[in-house]
């Protein structure tokens, strides 16, 4: 499966005269029988390490994905 970063929206929870506090980063998915796509939000610190780097950031949405299905999956097994 092939994930596609198509979007970088920051978000400024203290408004807008201040710095952003964290990031949506959004995807979608491609080469499946099934597909993704929507966004998932990043801490300000996640972002800038992986900022500049398209595998770096693909590699966080890939991980921020998991953790939400396994969240899901743990929740319903319970």
């Amino acid at each position: 499966m092939k994930i596609t970063l198509t979007g970088i929206n920051f978000n400024y929870t203290n408004g807008y005269n201040n710095d952003y506090t964290g990031v949506n980063l959004n995807f979608s998915s491609s080469g499946a029988t099934f597909s993704l796509s929507g966004y998932v939000t990043v801490t300000k610190d996640e972002y800038t390490d992986a900022s500049g780097n398209p595998e770096q950031l693909t590699a966080l949405i890939i991980q921020k994905v998991q953790e939400s299905l396994n969240t899901q999956t743990t929740t319903q097994a319970s």
